[in-house]
């Protein structure tokens, strides 16, 4: 199991990469989720959670905790995290598998699924 530490890390690399695609890249995605959307992971082994915004196609920071309201919320195991963060394991995959679970309303799971 992957501690709270390596959690974190893996998911603030996650933010610096998508901070670095191309400006088109940017575009998309905030054409795909217009306004801000609050994204919130829960790690289900080690009960804690982490979130963050993302708006114009850009996230801010990680914060630690439960967010104010929430729009789109993954849940998933610490070690599949990881293995995701760094391209070991596929986010639809391990959807269809069940080892990940999105909520989100269906219009913003079709518009995520036209980008990937």
């Amino acid at each position: 199991m992957a501690t709270k530490k390596q959690v974190k890390t893996k998911l603030q690399l996650m933010i610096g990469r998508l901070d670095g695609a191309d400006e088109r890249w940017h575009e998309n995605l905030a054409r795909a989720l217009p306004g801000t959307k609050t994204i919130q992971i829960d790690v289900t082994d080690l009960e804690c959670s982490y979130w963050t915004e993302l708006t114009d196609g850009a996230m801010s920071e990680l914060r630690e905790g439960q967010a104010p309201k929430v729009d789109i919320r993954m849940r998933a195991k610490s070690d599949d995290l990881v293995a995701m963060v760094d391209g070991e394991l596929g986010l639809m995959s391990s959807f269809l598998s069940g080892r990940v679970r999105v909520d989100a309303p269906l219009s913003d799971l079709l518009a995520l699924r036209k980008l990937a």
